[in-house]
């Protein structure tokens, strides 16, 4: 019960992430959010990592894998993250992030080989019109038209940087201790980004203001790190296919939130659209083997 409740919670936190980065761009650049979000998480993964004396060494030889991971997965997907909510709405960013686990399948059959059956084309086919659909606002035409909005473009390359991210991770699952794997994804997104965030500073174009930094503060310590400890510990006791179960709830969290506390316009029918996402995405979820591949770090 313990477990199943610090999940909720921790969806909750994923939830509000899109919320602090809607907030957060208003004050700061995509490049300012990305680089303190991760200095501040690092920070904190690295004391916890201390205190449950997790050993955080690693060969000169893995650097090049850390820095694949951290590249692709820290510094492309949320500065990508970060310039889609500038011109997207919160409620539409989750609901395309929400098909990330079947991006992730898309891309594991092109990179790693895996087969997909007739049942799991048709329900990635009808996540891609549910997404379609919220960005049309269910008129399709607007598309043909060349109406979308670029956030919601921009989110949709995001969502393949992070899937690949993943399908990385996968990739080298065994090989690391995950609390390794994330802690130098965070550090090496860091040290990418230390020489572009210092010519933002001192060519005077970073000013954040005290949302922005509150934004940082939020993003980096419950989505980031305290998203990612609780996860961990929820695929231990409470399996791998139940956890994973808590993240669709996070676009309906982001919905209401974004409702409540942007005052963002909420369009009826992509409640609609949302609930065939979901769908699509548990679906999918029910057809696959059970295996024992770890979930990445959270959605947002």
């Amino acid at each position: 019960m313990f477990w199943a409740v610090a999940m909720f919670l921790t969806t909750l936190c994923w939830a509000g992430a899109f919320i602090a980065a809607k907030v957060g761009v208003r004050s700061a650049s995509p490049l300012a959010l990305t680089y303190f979000r991760f200095l501040v998480a690092a920070a904190c993964l690295y004391g916890y990592a201390r205190a449950m004396r997790i050993p955080l060494r690693i060969r000169a030889r893995d650097w090049g894998v850390m820095l694949q991971l951290g590249f692709v997965g820290m510094v492309c997907y949320h500065l990508l993250f970060f310039e889609a909510l500038r011109t997207t709405t919160a409620i539409k960013a989750s609901m395309i992030m929400a098909t990330n686990p079947l991006m992730i399948a898309v891309l594991a059959v092109f990179l790693a080989g895996e087969r997909m059956g007739r049942a799991k084309v048709v329900c990635i086919l009808a996540a891609l019109l549910g997404v379609l659909l919220t960005i049309s606002r269910w008129n399709l035409a607007r598309l043909a038209q060349g109406h979308a909005a670029p956030g919601d473009l921009i989110m949709l390359v995001a969502v393949v940087c992070w899937s690949l991210y993943s399908v990385l991770v996968r990739r080298y699952v065994g090989r690391f201790d995950p609390v390794v794997t994330t802690f130098y994804s965070f550090v090496t997104c860091v040290i990418l980004l230390t020489p572009f965030e210092a010519w933002e500073v001192a060519s005077g174009a970073s000013h954040i203001r005290l949302d922005g930094w509150l934004a940082i503060a939020y993003m980096g310590v419950f989505p980031t790190f305290f998203g990612y400890t609780v996860m961990q510990q929820g695929i231990k006791h409470l399996g791998l296919s139940r956890t994973a179960l808590y993240v669709n709830l996070v676009p309906v969290f982001a919905m209401f939130m974004a409702v409540l506390l942007l005052h963002e316009a909420f369009f009826p029918l992509n409640a609609v659209s949302a609930a065939l996402i979901i769908a699509a995405v548990m679906s999918y979820s029910l057809l696959g083997p059970r295996t024992p591949k770890p979930l990445a770090q959270g959605p947002a």
